[in-house]
C-alpha cells in the first residue's frame, strides 16, 4: 500500500477502534460473547488474552470520518457513525465466513471455526446490535437522526440482499453482467456509499453535498470490487498471496467471466467448463484463453477506470482547500489502482 494511504488509514482507524472499544465496554461484560467480538476485531487471542493483532484496513470508517472532516474541519462528530459502519462490516464478515465455510480470515481462525456456527451467528448478531448502539450516539436533531437511521437500515438490507444474490449466483447457470453489478452494489458498494454519505450527514451538510459524497462512495465501491475481480484472475501471486488464476480455479462468476459468458463467441464452451465439478489445469488454460479472446480484461479494467473517474468528479468543487477531500481521493485511487 502506498505510504500516504497507510498513514491516513492508521491514523483514523486508531480513532475508530477507540470509539468501538468504548461502546462495547460500556455494556456489562457478557463474557465469551464479548470476547468473541473482540477476537474478531483483533483485540484478544482465542483464549481472550489481550493482543494487538492488526485487523482490516478500516477503509469504510476512515472514509466516513474524512467526509465529515471535509465539511466541518473536524472528524469527531462522525466518530459514532464510523464505529457503526465498521461494526456492520465486521458483522457481515462473521456471517460471510459461516456461509462460505472459510476457516481463516486475516491469517487467523474464524469465529465459527473456533466456537461453532451457532455462537458465531450470535456474535455477528450482537455486533450488528452494537452498531446501532454506536450510531445512536450521534449528536443530531431528531429529524436528522431519523434520516441517518433510514440510510443505515437501507444499507444493511442491501448488504443482506447482495449476499443473497452472491450465493444464489453460485448455483445458477446464467447470470448477466447487469445482475452481477446489482449484486456487488449491495454486497460491496452499499456500505462504502453509506460511510461517505453518513459522514457528511453527521457534519450537517446540505442534501446536494451529501448526494455528491454518496455518489463518490457508490462509484468507488463498485470499482473496488471490480478491481478485486481483475486481481482474482490476473493478479501477481507474489502480491495477492493467492495462486494464479485463483478465481477461475474456484469457478467464481466474477465480472470478467460473466462478460465472456454473455458476449464471447465461445460462451457455450465457457459455460460447459464452469458446469464441471472441478477444473483441471488444462480446463483453466482454456477458460483463460476464452477470456483473453473476449477481451474480458480490457472490458473489466475500463469499467473500473470509468467508475473511478466518475467518482473523482463527484468531489470536484466540494469543500475547497480541504485536506480531507484530497485524502478521500487518495484512498479512492488506491482502491481501484492497487495490485494486491
Amino acid at each position: 500500500m502506498a505510504d500516504p494511504v497507510t498513514a491516513i488509514l492508521e491514523t483514523y482507524s486508531a480513532l475508530t477502534n477507540n470509539e468501538i472499544r468504548r461502546i462495547i465496554e460500556s455494556r456489562k461484560s457478557t463474557g465469551r460473547l464479548q470476547g468473541m467480538m473482540m477476537y474478531h476485531l483483533g483485540w484478544v487471542d482465542e483464549h481472550f488474552g489481550p493482543c494487538d493483532f492488526r485487523g482490516g484496513k478500516q477503509l469504510r470508517s476512515t472514509m466516513c470520518l474524512l467526509a465529515c472532516e471535509a465539511v466541518t474541519g473536524d472528524y469527531r462528530k462522525a466518530l459514532p457513525a464510523a464505529a457503526a459502519v465498521e461494526l456492520v462490516h465486521n458483522f457481515s464478515l462473521i456471517h460471510d465466513d459461516i456461509e462460505d465455510g472459510d476457516e481463516k480470515r486475516r491469517h487467523r481462525y474464524t469465529v465459527w471455526k473456533l466456537w461453532g456456527v451457532p455462537q458465531a451467528i450470535n456474535t455477528g448478531d450482537a455486533m450488528d446490535v452494537v452498531s446501532y448502539m454506536a450510531i445512536m450516539d450521534l449528536d443530531l436533531d431528531p429529524a436528522a437522526m431519523v434520516e441517518v437511521l433510514r440510510v443505515f437500515n437501507d444499507t444493511i438490507m442491501q448488504l443482506c440482499e447482495g449476499q443473497y444474490l452472491d450465493m444464489d449466483f453460485q448455483t445458477r447457470g446464467s447470470v448477466t453482467v447487469e445482475e452481477y453489478l446489482k449484486m456487488i452494489t449491495g454486497k460491496t458498494a452499499a456500505l462504502i456509499e453509506a460511510s461517505t454519505a453518513i459522514g457528511a450527514m453527521a457534519a450537517g451538510a446540505d442534501r446536494k453535498t451529501v448526494q455528491h459524497f454518496r455518489s463518490f462512495g457508490h462509484k468507488i465501491g463498485v470499482a473496488f470490487q471490480i478491481q478485486d475481480d481483475l486481481l482474482g484472475i490476473w493478479g501477481d501471486p507474489a502480491k495477492t498471496g493467492k495462486s494464479a488464476r485463483n478465481d477461475i480455479r474456484n469457478k467464481k462468476k466474477t465480472l470478467p467471466v460473466l462478460y465472456a459468458m454473455q458476449y464471447s463467441p465461445r460462451k457455450d464452451e465457457l459455460k460447459s467448463l464452469y458446469a464441471k465439478e472441478e477444473l483441471s489445469e488444462a480446463d483453466i488454460d482454456r477458460v483463460f484463453d476464452i477470456l483473453t479472446q473476449a477481451k474480458s480484461y480490457e472490458f473489466t479494467a475500463q469499467k473500473a477506470r470509468q467508475l473511478k473517474d466518475e467518482a473523482m468528479a463527484e468531489l470536484d468543487g466540494l469543500c475547497p482547500g480541504s485536506r480531507a477531500i484530497e485524502d478521500l481521493r487518495a484512498i479512492g485511487r488506491f482502491l481501484v489502482e492497487r495490485d494486491y
